[in-house]
């Protein structure tokens, strides 16, 4: 339907030109002009009316900066300690503050952030009726009176208004924050991206590159990729029909030779690979942790948070693993490739990659989390108790003032298949529960639970060192804001296993 209506003409034509002329100088102004917003008012069990309003410039900048920021706090957990400056140069000082922004957070000038206003600002002083616009195939061009560049717009779904910028680029590098990753493990994690976001060494392209309007997948794709010389730059701003993105490009040299297997892989033999690498999963005898990066770069999350599959598009096609299979390529690509899953896992926050261990696990807890929403438990933050092969959520209950008790649970239909048989052939005393949960729509309605007690937890935390770690940064992080919880520390202290780290 979208392209039916990009080819009209005539007077259909000529209607079309004014729709997108108006669009572009709408989406200019509204991104030069307004904020995000949100109306917290509710209608009666409804959705929230007026939720976001046009995220503009300075909202998109303001999150990118927060992105950033949260990367370089989070990989103080995961990035060795001889290479996270080198981190952290690439993240804070070349991507933020020399594309984005200043040390004092405002917009450096001459940087990428100051030439889209610029641009933006005039599309706006040209006003719609002096914008020109011309059809060229599947897209328009709309150009502005005296500049030297134009605005290409398209319609594969809704309108798409691209801003091209003259490329704002920086050199740089990525030291290698995989240093226990087998090479054989690094270069399946490498096919992934290679089959989906990211374009390899070809003829008259000598380096890795690839695109991207999602900050998130800048550190995720180059841990993959790591090289001492990258070049990364902003090279356009992508005005939504809600918001406004800037487009990131990345080319990664040193990978000529060592990826020369990989120059054929473009457009629908890429495709074709990729088609195959799926099939393949789905028979149980396909490469596991290339799956699990390509879910990364064409993995479909929208609509299957709560189901326990894999969907991919390829193309225009969209295929999916079942649950049997998506749970074996799931646990193998997170046991091969524990590295890289808890780099991105706890640097990014990705959202795909904790969908990926939902999938494995039947890890509970809400998946999808956006940025910035309020975390209302400690589940969220990943304080989960491995317990006969799944990933129970850990909850304490403090009476009163006197003392505090632990238990953990797990929905009984995210319960892996066979879990409760195991658990119980282990040794784990286990109950089924009641509890009555709030959705949505502000209605209550009662779930199931599977829940293990504080006393069979202990139990075998005493002989478990994985598990007694858990319980116990559980128990720390409560009690520095319940001191009823220290109790439950020193507990933890006076049965604590061999080999177990506080």
């Amino acid at each position: 339907m979208g392209e039916e209506y990009m080819r009209g003409n005539g007077a259909a034509g000529e209607e079309v030109e004014k729709v997108v002329r108006e669009e572009v100088w709408r989406r200019a102004a509204l991104s030069l002009y307004t904020t995000r917003t949100e109306d917290k008012r509710r209608s009666r069990g409804k959705k929230k009316r007026g939720e976001i309003h046009y995220r503009g410039l300075h909202d998109a900048v303001t999150e990118i900066n927060w992105d950033f920021t949260r990367f370089a706090a989070h990989a103080l957990s995961v990035v060795p300690d001889e290479v996270y400056p080198r981190f952290y140069r690439f993240i804070d000082s070349d991507a933020r503050k020399y594309l984005l922004l200043s040390d004092d957070n405002r917009p450096r000038e001459g940087s990428a952030v100051t030439e889209l206003r610029g641009r933006l600002q005039a599309i706006v002083d040209a006003t719609e009726d002096g914008l020109r616009a011309e059809r060229h195939g599947r897209h328009w061009r709309v150009y502005v009176p005296r500049e030297n560049w134009y605005v290409v717009v398209s319609k594969p779904a809704r309108w798409v208004v691209r801003i091209p910028l003259k490329g704002f680029w920086t050199e740089s590098e990525f030291p290698r924050v995989l240093v226990n990753t087998p090479s054989d493990v690094l270069r399946s994690l490498q096919r992934g991206w290679l089959l989906t976001d990211v374009t390899p060494p070809h003829e008259g392209y000598p380096y890795v590159s690839f695109g991207t309007t999602q900050a998130w997948q800048l550190p995720s794709t180059l841990a993959a990729f790591p090289s001492d010389d990258v070049r990364l730059g902003v090279t356009a701003g992508i005005l939504g029909s809600t918001r406004l993105s800037l487009q990131w490009g990345v080319s990664i040299y040193g990978y000529e030779e060592e990826l020369g297997w990989a120059s054929g892989l473009i457009g629908e033999v890429k495709r074709a690979e990729f088609r195959r690498l799926v099939e393949e999963c789905k028979e149980l005898n396909g490469d596991s942790v290339a799956l699990a990066t390509a879910f990364l770069g064409d993995g479909e999350l929208e609509y299957f948070l709560r189901l326990r599959w894999l969907y991919f598009r390829v193309g225009h096609e969209h295929v999916y693993l079942p649950t049997e299979s998506a749970v074996f390529n799931a646990r193998v690509a997170v046991e091969r490739a524990s590295e890289y899953v808890a780099f991105v896992g706890k640097v990014t926050r990705c959202a795909k990659v904790r969908h990926i261990l939902f999938v494995a696990y039947g890890a509970p807890g809400k998946r999808g989390r956006k940025p910035g929403q309020k975390v209302g438990s400690y589940q969220e933050l990943g304080l989960y108790a491995p317990v006969a092969g799944a990933l129970l959520n850990l909850v304490m209950v403090a009476v009163g003032g006197k003392y505090a008790y632990i238990y953990a649970r797990i929905p009984v239909d995210s319960a892996p298949q066979g879990w409760y048989q195991r658990a119980v052939e282990e040794g784990w005393t286990v109950k089924v529960v009641r509890s009555r949960v709030k959705s949505r729509a502000h209605t209550t309605r009662e779930m199931l639970y599977y829940e293990i007690p504080q006393s069979s937890l202990f139990e075998h935390a005493a002989e478990d060192a994985t598990l007694w770690e858990a319980l116990y940064r559980f128990a720390v992080a409560k009690a520095q804001a319940k001191p009823v919880a220290r109790k439950l520390v020193e507990e933890l202290l006076r049965i604590k296993p061999a080999g177990a780290q506080e």
